[in-house]
């Protein structure tokens, strides 16, 4: 049923479009942990080594990683639009460059949101880009405008491609498609600026963020965290997805607390996002992948499967996994939602289980940024032993859990393959 799955033409370009943004992946995860974590003076190695106060031009250097981040990682879902229409163009043979370079248009223009600026008298109009689409969390949408972009194209221009066309008659052939796909996106891009007229997409992000802030139960963290790391398999943003420590007045309430006291014991709220999804249900990123990676390493016999692990080992140790993610693929991976979705919850059950029988107390206190998520719970705790022991088991248990399910994979990517080599042979 899975390998049928994998056959559809959406979920092949779906697939095939997320292999070919791996690489981008991987060096703007890298130079985003170098940018963050080590040389930023807030930053776990950053921290540890002071590397703000004797490296020179260390502002200069920073620039250059968090450029390169931007035009990499932060581009992923422009780069998913363009691959995703060449690759249905392939399908279908049809252009892939053009279909590609218009399904990349088509995103850009729906990105689009026109901003007046006022300079004295005068007011101005610019456009910026809706900054929500562009990363990983756009990614999905990028796939669907590309994917709808090569359908167009299949649709009002059926002479399929020849190598014996000349170059003029193969762009000459796609202006119909281009013209109904561009014009479309521009009717798209009004009806969502309309949208953000009536302030619809801000009432359902307060939402999320009121929702976030002030459900402090345990049943609500944990559906909560389910509900995050389910939106993020779809490449989507969650409602703890983007919280930071300062965005979780509960957390600021416990620091509080603990600094008035001078103990984090005995804190107003102990089953919070902070206290539970962040320190234990994010080890290595959401869904807890780098038990995912540490899992690939152990049992994995595919080669590809260990060059990625390999390449996503560092940049997912400090909480970017964007290599993993698209590597493997997991995302919109049926194989691997269960284990994405379980594994925070399961180790949000295990921390809570400690904290309330008063095994570690709660993590109070701010680390530093791009922590690993063993440790984080270490240094949040102020250095409390028994919050090593747990983070230690809950990754262990982890990686027990994501076992089953990458030998599953490569049983259905096998498959696939077998099935691939006999429908090449009929020909």
């Amino acid at each position: 049923m899975i390998v049928k799955l994998y056959q559809l033409p959406f979920i092949l370009v779906m697939r095939r479009t997320m292999l070919m943004l791996f690489p981008f992946a991987v060096l703007g995860s890298i130079a985003s942990v170098f940018n963050v974590s080590i040389l930023s003076r807030t930053g776990f190695i950053g921290n540890i080594f002071y590397i703000t106060q004797w490296l020179p031009h260390v502002a200069r250097i920073r620039s250059m990683f968090a450029a390169f981040s931007m035009m990499t990682v932060k581009i992923l879902a422009v780069l998913a639009a363009y691959q995703a229409g060449a690759h249905t163009a392939r399908l279908y043979h049809k252009n892939p460059e053009m279909t590609g370079m218009t399904g990349m248009l088509a995103f850009l223009i729906i990105a689009l949101r026109p901003v007046q600026r006022q300079y004295g008298p005068k007011t101005f109009l610019q456009f910026n880009v809706n900054n929500n689409l562009m990363g990983i969390q756009g990614i999905l949408i990028g796939i669907l405008i590309g994917f709808i972009t090569g359908q167009i194209f299949r649709i009002f221009n059926r002479k399929p491609i020849s190598i014996r066309s000349d170059s003029f008659s193969r762009a000459y052939r796609t202006i119909i498609p281009v013209m109904i796909t561009l014009g479309s996106a521009i009717i798209i891009n009004q009806l969502i600026i309309q949208i953000y007229k009536y302030q619809i997409p801000a009432g359902i992000s307060n939402y999320y963020q009121a929702l976030s802030s002030k459900k402090h139960g345990l049943v609500a963290t944990l559906l909560l965290g389910a509900w995050s790391s389910f939106l993020a398999w779809l490449g989507l943003s969650g409602p703890y997805n983007q919280a930071s420590f300062n965005d979780d007045p509960a957390a600021v309430a416990d620091l509080t607390y603990a600094l008035k006291h001078h103990s984090p014991w005995n804190v107003p709220y102990k089953y919070t996002q902070t206290t539970l999804y962040h320190s234990f249900g994010t080890f290595g990123g959401v869904g807890s992948t780098l038990a995912l990676v540490i899992a690939i390493i152990i049992v994995a016999r595919t080669s590809r499967y260990h060059q990625v692990a390999r390449w996503a080992v560092f940049p997912t140790l400090f909480n970017a996994n964007q290599p993993i993610l698209l590597g493997i693929p997991v995302l919109f991976n049926p194989i691997f939602l269960i284990p994405f979705v379980a594994t925070p919850v399961v180790n949000m059950l295990i921390a809570a289980f400690a904290i309330h029988f008063q095994i570690m107390p709660p993590v109070t206190y701010p680390s530093p940024l791009d922590t690993p998520g063993v440790l984080s719970a270490f240094i949040g705790t102020g250095g409390n032993f028994m919050a090593l022991l747990v983070g230690i088991l809950i990754m262990t248990l982890d990686v027990l859990i994501y076992i089953p399910f990458v030998k599953l994979s490569e049983q259905v990517r096998s498959e696939m393959q077998l099935k691939e080599r006999q429908r090449l042979r009929m020909r």
